[in-house]
């Protein structure tokens, strides 16, 4: 077993390991993790996320993407953001978006308004939620 077979172990103890190593990491650390997860991840086939800060005063995330086929990085910027709890779960309220390519600006702005992209995410996973809670 790796060490990064610790971060990818399904729920139960698994997750409770997860949360306690990720509560133990110093906040930068925490913040890479979160980035090479969204490579690893979502972003793997597309590209990925040269840099990715967190600034939880003013409630935004800027990242610098280096996606496939763009010759220049393209930085995408969420302002506004708000984390709400909901019962048992968290809802994590998107706010606005701005992108550096304007057809891709306007294609999320799009898929936001007709709710493609939803304006709030409910957080289900406890995982995920003391991720953001930490993070944000």
């Amino acid at each position: 077993m790796q060490f990064t077979d610790f971060f990818n172990l399904g729920s139960g103890l698994g997750d409770t390991v997860k949360i306690v190593l990720f509560r133990m990491l110093p906040r930068g650390a925490q913040i890479e993790k979160v980035r090479a997860e969204i490579n690893n991840g979502l972003l793997k086939k597309y590209g990925k996320i040269t840099k990715l800060v967190i600034d939880k005063e003013n409630q935004t995330i800027s990242a610098d993407l280096d996606l496939k086929g763009e010759s220049e990085k393209i930085q995408i910027t969420l302002k506004n953001y708000r984390l709400i709890q909901a019962g048992e779960n968290l809802v994590f309220e998107l706010g606005a978006i701005e992108v550096s390519r304007e057809w891709l600006d306007a294609l999320l702005k799009t898929l936001m308004k007709t709710s493609v992209i939803p304006a709030r995410i409910e957080i289900k996973n406890q995982l995920h939620q003391i991720v953001l809670k930490s993070l944000l």
